[in-house]
């Protein structure tokens, strides 16, 4: 019991509130149930979001200085 008192929450993990998380509902839009989802999510080290986050705001930036590029 302990020990998922200690477990991070998805929503922290993915560096949002609880309120957008259950806003955005992204189990829905993965066709799985939110208890699939967030056993999904265990799978995926801290290090591995962080990269997604990082290339994801680095997209951001170059499209801002840049404007979109195809």
């Amino acid at each position: 019991m302990f020990e998922q008192l200690k477990k991070e929450k998805p929503w922290a993990r993915l560096r949002m509130t609880r309120k957008q998380y259950e806003a955005k509902r992204p189990w829905a839009k993965s066709g799985l149930s939110r208890e699939q989802w967030e056993a999904g999510l265990d799978y995926f080290p801290d290090e591995a979001i962080d990269a997604i986050y990082r290339e994801v705001e680095a997209d951001i930036l170059v499209e801002a200085i840049f404007g979109k590029v195809e």
